[in-house]
């Protein structure tokens, strides 16, 4: 009988092996890459300076899914979180400034702490073992 297998969901499902690690690292830098997609055609047309962000949001990406690099994922988590509170002070009337889909917002923060998650993971599993200590042979006392 052919056994089922169950795709799992890499923004939930729980990261249990390296591969699960590497996986998530890689779908968390293309969610990046499709945000910052977005906000380099939305610079391009309507607001320049998002294209500042977006060309921000790929590089990390891009460090993100070439090095699994934890500073990378942390910086991007900040700016995801950032980018939500502009959000949420532009929604409520605060400010002007920024975005006004808090859904894409919260989506971002999840995607970040995800990738954050996943980089501390790889991090641990790569490193090595701690050496273990060989047997001592007992030693002969000096024959005089």
């Amino acid at each position: 009988m052919a056994e089922v297998t169950k795709k799992k969901n890499a923004l939930f499902s729980k990261i249990e092996t390296r591969e699960d690690a590497l996986k998530a690292v890689r779908d968390c830098a293309g969610g990046f890459f499709v945000v910052a997609a977005i906000q380099g055609v939305l610079g391009a047309l309507l607001v320049p300076s998002l294209i500042i962000d977006a060309v921000l949001i790929a590089v990390l990406a891009f460090i993100l899914r070439q090095w699994h690099a934890r500073f990378a994922a942390v910086v991007l988590l900040l700016m995801s979180l950032v980018i939500l509170g502009t959000t949420v002070a532009n929604r409520i009337g605060v400010t002007s400034q920024g975005g006004g889909n808090i859904f894409l917002a919260v989506l971002m923060v999840l995607v970040a702490f995800r990738s954050v998650q996943a980089t501390f993971i790889l991090a641990k599993k790569a490193a090595p073992a701690p050496p273990t200590m060989a047997p001592r042979m007992p030693q002969q006392a000096a024959r005089r």
